[in-house]
Formats: C-alpha cells, structure tokens, sequence
C-alpha cells in the first residue's frame, strides 16, 4: 500500500481505530470498505484503519460479522460508491469519508470524539 495514502488514513483517524475508537498501535490494518473482490480500490475514501482485532482476528470483526459492518458502512456492496455511503464511527457520528482524507459530518452527536 502506497505511503501517501495510509498516512492520509492516519492523519484522518488522528490514530485511533475507527471502528472501536480505542488507540491503533504501531501495526494497524486497513480494510478496503468495498472489498477489492467487489472491485473496490486503493482510494482514501475506501480505506479505514482499523486493529487487527477489529479487522479480521475478533469474534466482532468486520470481516467475521459483515451483515454488521454493511450496516455501519463499513462494508459497501459492489454498486455502491464508498464516498457517497456512510459510515458510522464509534462515537455514533455520521459521516462520508472523502477524497481529501477527512471527515464530512451527516450526523454529529453532541458527545463526539
């Protein structure tokens, strides 16, 4: 994976996991929102960073319980375009990810990050 981009990822996420919220360490994953088999690409608005726990390895994980990851948009179906398909974030907010690498709120709670 391009450099660029993950720390595109990192800056965005400002290191902390974006599906639990806890604090990513120094080896993280990213996960491809609409899957590379689905023909998704290597875009910063497919991209989330996430532990390992939180990617593959948990009972929780995204990819071990998909039908909940396409519900909080962390999974999107292969005629879905990532950067119109939101995702929620742990804290409950709402929000797009775009191609500058940053967060635009649909949703913000009052207790955010």
């Amino acid at each position: 994976m391009d450099k660029a981009l993950r720390d595109l990822v990192w800056s965005r996420c400002k290191g902390y996991c974006e599906f639990c919220g806890k604090q990513l360490p120094e080896r993280w994953a990213l996960h491809h929102r609409k899957l590379k088999s689905r023909g998704g690409k290597d875009e910063v608005e497919n991209l989330v960073a996430l532990h390992h726990h939180c990617h593959n390895t948990g009972t929780n994980a995204v990819h071990m319980r998909p039908a909940k990851a396409t519900e909080l948009g962390f999974m999107v179906s292969s005629w879905q375009e990532p950067s119109e398909s939101p995702l929620t974030l742990p804290d409950g907010n709402l929000v797009i990810l775009t191609s500058e690498g940053t967060y635009e709120y649909i949703k913000e709670q009052e207790n955010g990050w």
